[in-house]
């Protein structure tokens, strides 16, 4: 399906590598880790379902980020073919849902592992509806709820944030990438200090970090080019859950971004059981029941998130749950190019009144690799994309 081979929605062919190049990359399409052929397909498949007004929203800031935004939607909505009601879905995806978004990433995960996986969309579970449900043969539904780590709410406190942050640094003649990352959450006022510090922080040459005061953070700069993401592991956070998003500055040479802004916060322990209690209540008393939540996938992060979830694994607690997949797709390096790849793990609840079938916990644990290549599954961190 994801790599071409399939029938998909495309009804025209309008774009060319000389468009991609120009109008989105602002480079060569070889920095993409595709056929040019599936690039332009991609492309195409986007602009087809979600309109020419969603492309030039992405590509206002030419360059490989915003690019593989496009790409990568493209590619994941061919998962959505030939499934009934997707137009509700891909009419949340135009309006750039971040949770319709993180759907899009779950059915993909599936559909693209295995394309005779039948799938169904928004199924009722008593008086409510379901995210979707998927099987094999004649065997039992199993129900999917899927859910973000960052919530719209949290996702617009943090925007704000960044945006505070980075309108602070538009006038520097340099591009640089800086890194944030936050031990707590900062004030009001900590944030109008560090705009006030930030600009000759980031003039500063070469290779740079510094401590914040008052315990509040870290910072990096110019530790990766921009585009690419390579977050820090810090020691005294690594048993924290963090939450983040990266921001690309428009204003470079040829409309390239001018700088990159990556910010993390810390991420409440309660909010597992907040997402477990939620999200079990959607999922049928019987059948099998899996809950999809979407998270940054680094090691550390995977490691806290699955702690933090096995310990609300108990004999007569979230029993509908069989399991919880933790999962994330984004731009990655691939070869001497950048793919658009999916990452997942899956956490099984041994006191689950019904178990998740087999082939779930097979597809999950071969899900991640690079779409729209049909090359071999492959595994690797995924780094918090800029959407």
């Amino acid at each position: 399906m994801v790599n071409g081979e399939h029938e998909s929605i495309i009804t025209r062919m309008g774009w060319s590598i000389e468009d991609v190049e120009q109008k989105l990359l602002h480079g060569k399409i070889d920095t993409i880790a595709l056929p040019p052929a599936i690039v332009l397909q991609a492309v195409d498949r986007a602009e087809n379902a979600l309109g020419s007004e969603w492309i030039a929203s992405y590509s206002s800031a030419k360059g490989l980020a915003p690019a593989m935004d496009i790409v990568g939607t493209g590619l994941r909505l061919a998962s959505l073919e030939g499934l009934a009601e997707s137009e509700t879905l891909i009419k949340q995806i135009r309006r750039k849902d971040s949770s319709a978004d993180a759907e899009l990433t779950a059915i993909c995960l599936f559909r693209s592992s295995d394309p005779l996986t039948e799938l169904e969309l928004y199924p009722a579970v008593g008086s409510r509806k379901a995210d979707f449900r998927l099987r094999k043969g004649t065997e039992p539904w199993t129900t999917v709820e899927v859910t973000q780590a960052l919530a719209s709410k949290e996702r617009n406190r943090i925007q704000a944030i960044l945006r505070r942050l980075t309108d602070a640094l538009r006038n520097i003649d340099a591009r640089f990438v800086l890194e944030l990352q936050f031990r707590r959450e900062p004030t009001d006022d900590e944030i109008s200090a560090l705009c006030d510090h930030l600009p000759n922080f980031c003039c500063l040459p070469g290779q740079q970090r510094a401590e914040l005061v008052d315990g509040m953070g870290f910072l990096f700069l110019d530790d990766a080019e921009i585009g690419r993401l390579r977050l820090h592991e810090i020691p005294e956070l690594a048993d924290t859950p963090m939450v983040g998003l990266v921001m690309f500055q428009s204003g470079g040479p040829g409309g390239a971004p001018h700088h990159q802004v990556a910010l993390r916060i810390p991420f409440s322990d309660k909010r597992a059981e907040q997402f477990l209690t939620a999200e079990a209540k959607q999922l049928p008393k019987e059948g099998p029941g899996l809950v999809m939540i979407c998270v940054p996938t680094s090691r550390n992060e995977l490691r806290v998130w699955s702690d933090l979830i096995r310990r609300r694994f108990q004999p007569h607690m979230h029993t509908r749950v069989g399991g919880v997949c933790l999962f994330e797709g984004g731009m990655m390096p691939v070869g001497n190019g950048y793919g658009w790849l999916v990452q997942a793990k899956l956490i099984v609840n041994p006191h689950a009144r019904v178990a998740l079938p087999e082939w779930i916990h097979t597809v999950v644990a071969s899900a991640s690799g690079t779409l729209g290549d049909g090359a071999p599954k492959q595994s690797g961190n995924m780094p918090i994309t800029g959407r």
